[in-house]
């Protein structure tokens, strides 16, 4: 009987920490610093990273690139963090459910799309991206001077989305196990490669070798600064869709932030992309599977090669695991197993393997613009929950579907919440494009993200003390009346 009520509870636990029930601590996969670092480095040190670092070597001086991409990245990461995973954590839910008390029941569907829009986007590009790389590699040993194989390249990405299926298929519990092993890898991998490209030229002749001044995006210190710091706060912006997932699974209030900053941060990101620019300017190229080759050898290049690509799976794990929770919040997806949500969502890679170029193409333009998306919602989640909630929120009325929701605002939607994302994507296009690099001409001494995250800030709070001023809309006056008032809840 005991073996039974065990059994029960693992399964009610394995559907609580899949689904969108809130995660009670005791269910929590992070217990410790350690695991949750670990997971973090996963998230932070995508092989997109690389790629990253060759745009900071392009800014025309790679160490006040890399200095400016980390300063950029830690500065914003914090507010992000806050701003994204406080609600998540002190109630367990995940980001859609837990924006329903700033953007609105019904608005909260905004950042349900962008969430599955950005994981999902993400995710393919770097399945695509682990099959060109897989694909240069073959052509690298053995088709020299040839062009790549794009039926190989095909089914490489294509083993790598049954991979991740049977892997998630259990559940998230294999995100904390898998990445105990993928988060090291990356970082051995990551230190090997930065040996390799110093080998033979110190670290600081390295790290003042620049691209040529006709390939550089600009040659003025200043502004090469202040692309540095822009590139790192828009990465910093992108962790808005994916933290809120992962704080519902953070067990102690003290590591919400800490491990997180360290590990997405500094080490993934920060580590991992200043390793790509100091690699690209060492070796000319921006594959880092044919500067991995041309540094290390065929040999030792496909083993390290191989085992980067095969470190992917716990980004790619992660992300679709956010994804999977949050498309629950779609009632035909509510009603499914975990399994098979996942099969769905991985089923556009199928088509994404025949089409890798494409979809590097298309879809990095389209993740180019995160930054703007994202500004003015974390702003809002930041100032609603912090200063004008001061961290009272009705966890019951985030299920509430109808206009008994303390949240329902107008019909369903914080319309003063819409208004600023507006606001903050227009504030920060005009500041700074990230497609064309062309800026604003105060974008030299302020960047674009912080003074349009800032902006927001002020807004929002200003026109929302008129309305709780002048009104009930959003729950925030008399919460201790509306917490005792009885209402249908449902997922």
């Amino acid at each position: 009987m005991s073996n039974s009520g065990e059994d029960v509870s693992g399964l009610i636990s394995r559907e609580t920490l899949a689904g969108r029930l809130p995660v009670p601590g005791s269910a929590r996969l992070y217990n410790g610093f350690g695991t949750l670092l670990g997971a973090a480095i996963a998230i932070g040190a995508a092989s997109f990273n690389y790629l990253f670092g060759a745009s900071i070597a392009y800014i025309g001086n790679t160490s006040i690139g890399i200095a400016g991409y980390v300063i950029g990245l830690m500065m914003t990461l914090a507010p992000m963090y806050l701003a994204s995973g406080m609600l998540s954590y002190r109630h367990g839910v995940d980001p859609v459910d837990a924006a329903k008390s700033a953007l609105g029941t019904r608005g909260s569907a905004l950042l349900l799309l962008m969430i599955l829009v950005t994981t999902l986007g993400w995710s393919f590009v770097l399945v695509a991206m682990t099959g060109q790389a897989a694909g240069r590699l073959q052509q690298v040993l053995f088709n020299p001077g040839g062009g790549i194989d794009n039926t190989f390249v095909a089914l490489v990405s294509i083993f790598m989305l049954v991979l991740i299926w049977v892997l998630l298929r259990k559940g998230p519990a294999m995100i904390a196990m898998l990445t105990r092993f993928t988060s090291p890898a990356i970082l051995i991998i990551a230190a090997v490669v930065l040996y390799l490209v110093t080998r033979d030229v110190s670290f600081s002749t390295l790290l003042h070798t620049n691209v040529d001044p006709k390939l550089a995006y600009t040659t003025d210190p200043l502004l090469q600064l202040a692309y540095g710091v822009e590139f790192g706060a828009s990465n910093a912006l992108t962790i808005v869709p994916f933290f809120g997932g992962m704080a519902r699974l953070i067990h102690k209030r003290k590591h919400l932030v800490t491990p997180c900053l360290l590990g997405a941060g500094l080490i993934g990101a920060g580590f991992t992309t200043a390793v790509g620019a100091l690699a690209a300017v060492a070796t000319g190229s921006t594959e880092p599977a044919e500067w991995v080759v041309k540094t290390a050898g065929n040999g030792l290049g496909t083993l390290i090669v191989t085992i980067l690509l095969l470190a992917n799976l716990g980004t790619l794990v992660s992300f679709f695991y956010l994804a999977g929770v949050s498309v629950q919040q779609i009632r035909f997806f509510a009603r499914m197993r975990w399994d098979m949500i996942i099969a769905i969502l991985l089923l556009p890679g199928i088509v994404v393997a025949f089409e890798t170029d494409w979809l590097i193409a298309h879809v990095m333009n389209w993740l180019a613009y995160n930054g703007a998306m994202f500004v003015g919602i974390a702003a809002i989640l930041l100032t609603d929950y912090l200063l004008l909630r001061q961290q009272k929120v009705l966890p019951g009325h985030l299920f509430v579907k109808t206009s008994d929701s303390a949240y329902w605002f107008w019909g369903g939607v914080n319309w003063v919440a819409m208004g600023v994302i507006v606001l903050g994507v227009c504030s920060y296009l005009s500041l700074f494009n990230p497609m064309t690099l062309a800026v604003g001409g105060s974008f030299r001494y302020i960047g674009a993200a912080m003074p349009s995250f800032a902006l927001c800030i002020v807004t929002y709070y200003a026109a929302m003390r008129l309305v709780i001023a002048s009104s009930d809309k959003g729950g925030y006056r008399n919460v201790a009346q509306l917490a005792l008032k009885k209402v249908s809840v449902g997922l």
